[in-house]
């Protein structure tokens, strides 16, 4: 697939799909069944666990090797980061990207600093009419172990995210493919967190964040 496809699709997945009021895009009937499939299947099994923490500032990537070929990943983007697991392959191939719902709307992998803000960007995130409805300071999500499962979770999430042209047979298959996929499950914690732009009407971005995280591996 050509790289530009990849970075498009790779958008999709992440789940940033705007317009230019800022309001989400509604969602095709097939999110919420995509959603109810794609859960960690095997973490009653899991039975290694990675830990780390770490600082970060504004523009900088943080990396942590997780195993022989494995990188857990911050990638820096305009108002915050990116959650990513990988190999050495690059971050364009996110394997949370793949199977952590939702794959359209606000994802717990993009860490954005208006998450923490109000709607119009007067005060904190609160509950309410002006709450963001945005994942707060604990991040969960899963991942795929390695770049052939990342295949397969690309190949089956783009049959269930436009299953309008395919067979209920190939859309079954998808979801059984994506849903048996051997997958991780991780939580970022940011215990210290730094915003700036706290501008009525604009959004807030993060200077700085520390952060604590946990990786559980399946078997």
């Amino acid at each position: 697939m050509p790289l530009i496809a990849v970075i498009l699709f790779s958008v999709a997945v992440a789940g940033h799909y705007w317009d230019w009021g800022g309001a989400s895009i509604n969602s095709p009937p097939a999110t919420r069944s995509i959603a109810q499939i794609s859960t960690n299947t095997n973490a009653p099994r899991a039975q290694k666990t990675v830990r780390f923490s770490g600082q970060i500032s504004k523009g900088q990537s943080f990396e942590k090797q997780i195993g022989a070929n494995l990188f857990f990943r911050l990638i820096p983007e305009e108002l915050g980061w990116t959650i990513s697991v990988g190999g050495n392959t690059g971050p364009e191939n996110n394997f949370c990207g793949v199977v952590t719902p939702p794959y359209r709307g606000i994802n717990a992998i993009h860490i954005e600093g208006w998450h923490f803000r109000n709607l119009d960007n007067t005060g904190p995130n609160e509950a309410g009419p002006k709450n963001v409805n945005a994942p707060q300071k604990v991040r969960e999500f899963y991942f795929v172990l390695d770049d052939g499962d990342y295949r397969k979770a690309f190949d089956a999430l783009q049959t269930l995210l436009w299953p309008y042209s395919k067979s209920k047979q190939q859309i079954n298959e998808a979801q059984s493919v994506h849903a048996q996929l051997p997958k991780g499950n991780g939580a970022l914690t940011i215990r210290d967190l730094k915003l700036n732009t706290l501008e009525v009407g604009k959004q807030a971005g993060i200077d700085a964040m520390t952060i604590d995280v946990e990786l559980k591996f399946p078997r």
